[in-house]
């Protein structure tokens, strides 16, 4: 259609790879009514695209938002319209920009996201680098992040980095030949600053035995998610001459879920937005008719969007400044601004 042939043309924004093989693009579009964030308050509405396999567009949009999509309220309380962990940023890598979230302060690269199930796909940006990277932490987040959680298709990888088989008590030297079988030997792997040996297992693979001797012999032990059935598919044995590189840059997934906030989940079921400090405190539920409820979209306490915007600091140049960035977001190639 025209309008997707419009959406084409300006879709070369953040482009990255997805899982598929296929490029994804996050371009600073206005997205069709009936998928619009926050319809009714535009001052916090901001759209992307998804460059998708044949060249299908799907809206980046609620509950995610975009790192300068923020709102202030009157004592200058940060807000937006969507999860506070799903704050999307955009790094520039050469010349193009890539999308992340942060965990725990590390970026995350995102690959994909699957609004059907509620999914989004990542990849730990320090393993998109080269074909025998070197992660250097754990993927952490736990309770600290309560709308995201693993989902049935996680596996891991377990990395033990600076081992000196060699140190004293002697390792059984059985153990000692199964860890050979394991040692990451790719011509462009770096263990910059450890020295010694380093190996990668799967979970099925790593005996508590082993585990324990290693963790003994080793100056650093790493286990980072993957995707169950990517690592199920692949040639195992070939994962220490690089074969680990492809699966950790096929992502991971993790879900959001909103019924672990008793408040927002209401709000979603009667088909309202979810509104969150920077600090994960639930301020209130957008709805599509304008209107601003502490409950939910069906309380009859729901008051016009006016009245919001009355407590909210400096709200006509807020609103001014943030539609403009719908053409100015920090995803547009700095050859556009």
């Amino acid at each position: 259609t025209a309008d997707r042939a419009s959406e084409q043309k300006h879709g070369d924004a953040c482009i990255v790879s997805s899982r598929h093989g296929s490029p994804t693009a996050f371009a600073p579009l206005l997205p069709p009514p009936h998928r619009r964030p926050c319809l009714r308050f535009p001052w916090l509405a901001v759209s992307s695209t998804h460059l998708r396999p044949f060249h299908l567009l799907q809206v980046i949009s609620y509950p995610f938002y975009l790192s300068n999509a923020t709102g202030e309220t009157y004592d200058y309380t940060q807000f937006s319209c969507g999860y506070t962990d799903l704050k999307i940023s955009c790094s520039l890598d050469g010349s193009k920009q890539t999308p992340f979230i942060q965990l725990n302060g590390e970026n995350y690269t995102i690959l994909e996201i699957i609004y059907d199930s509620r999914t989004i796909v990542l990849a730990d940006t320090d393993a998109l680098r080269g074909s025998c990277p070197r992660v250097r932490h754990n993927v952490t987040f736990g309770q600290a992040y309560p709308w995201l959680q693993y989902t049935g298709s996680r596996d891991n990888l377990t990395f033990f980095f600076g081992c000196k088989l060699n140190l004293p008590p002697p390792i059984d030297p059985g153990l000692v030949s199964l860890a050979d079988k394991h040692q990451i030997n790719c011509k462009d792997f770096s263990n910059w600053p450890d020295s010694g040996d380093s190996f990668v297992f799967t979970s099925g693979e790593l005996e508590a035995p082993v585990e324990s001797e290693l963790a003994r012999c080793c100056s650093q032990v790493i286990v980072v998610p993957v995707n169950g059935s990517v690592l199920n598919s692949s040639n195992q044995s070939a994962l220490p001459s690089g074969g680990y590189g492809q699966v950790l840059k096929m992502g991971f997934d993790l879900a959001w879920n909103s019924s672990k906030d008793e408040q927002c989940y209401k709000c979603e079921q009667s088909k309202g937005h979810c509104s969150y400090s920077q600090n994960r405190a639930f301020l209130g539920c957008l709805c599509s008719d304008g209107k601003v409820s502490t409950k939910d979209c069906r309380n009859n306490g729901a008051s016009n969007s006016s009245a919001l915007r009355s407590n909210l600091k400096r709200r006509k140049n807020l609103c001014k400044r943030l539609l403009y960035l719908y053409i100015l977001l920090i995803c547009v190639p700095t050859n556009l601004l």
